[in-house]
């Protein structure tokens, strides 16, 4: 069953007069259950791409389904309540500096309207999940990269999404941390049956948790299908070059994952 399907979207912006076609007829179709990678290196579309499955940016063109549901048919109040289901974690975190770990992934939770004490209960249960309880009187600064991006993605689930999108969750942080936030991606997944995209320019980290792959270049999937396939037999030029990139270093996708681990 298809929980987002992406129609012939395409996204252009205007820079100094000039349009810029950032994505170009992109067709995607990423099942229930799924742990996605969209792959590209920078500049690639990658990024426009994850933000156009939840219309933090709007396609120009083109159609984003979300369970059967075009994300450009909603009135404004009823994308809001859509995005509930879509949560979204980032490279750099995004926290509340001013609020400890507790208040940070209750602040969802408070905008929906959950009284204090109800959201506190579900925020420690979270905080447990992701193996920071003991960090719930912590603020950010006194955090680890990874440690941060535990909060970030125990924030995220606050409101019990059906689909998490990761837009370079790991770029920030070192191989043996990666590793730890890659195992608990995996966990949660499996424990609450999400459907989870994963953008990043690892093909580390696409071999290590995700079972399919979009290959993106110069705004348009140049390749795309199960991850064992593509790492087995790349069809692209741009498959290719990342595989070949990756073994350049003298070391296995797997292995660049768990160095320190």
């Amino acid at each position: 069953m298809a929980v987002i399907k992406v129609q012939q979207v395409n996204k252009t912006y205007e820079q100094k007069g000039e349009v810029v076609q950032a994505l170009t007829d992109i067709n995607l179709t990423i099942e229930k259950g799924d742990i996605y990678g969209i792959i590209g290196l920078s500049g690639a579309g990658k990024s426009t791409l994850v933000r156009c499955l939840n219309y933090l940016e709007k396609p120009t063109t083109g159609q984003v389904l979300v369970d059967g549901v075009d994300l450009g048919s909603l009135s404004k109040k009823e994308l809001r309540q859509k995005r509930k289901e879509i949560a979204m974690i980032f490279q750099h975190f995004h926290l509340l500096m001013q609020k400890n770990v507790l208040e940070n992934v209750c602040f969802p939770l408070y905008l929906s309207g959950m009284k204090k004490e109800k959201a506190r209960e579900r925020a420690r249960e979270l905080l447990d999940m992701v193996g920071l309880l003991s960090k719930a009187t912590s603020y950010p600064a006194q955090l680890s990269g990874g440690q941060k991006q535990r909060v970030a993605i125990a924030r995220a689930l606050a409101c019990n999404p059906k689909i998490l999108l990761c837009d370079e969750a790991t770029s920030a942080l070192d191989p043996q941390t990666t590793a730890s936030i890659l195992e608990l991606l995996q966990g949660i997944h499996d424990r609450l049956g999400l459907t989870v995209v994963v953008i990043t320019h690892q093909m580390s980290v696409v071999e290590t948790i995700c079972n399919k792959v979009a290959i993106v270049s110069e705004g348009r999937i140049v390749e795309d299908g199960m991850v064992d396939a593509i790492f087995s037999h790349p069809k692209s030029k741009e498959a290719r070059e990342l595989l070949q990139e990756t073994h350049t270093k003298g070391i296995s996708p797997k292995e660049e994952c768990s160095i320190g681990a």
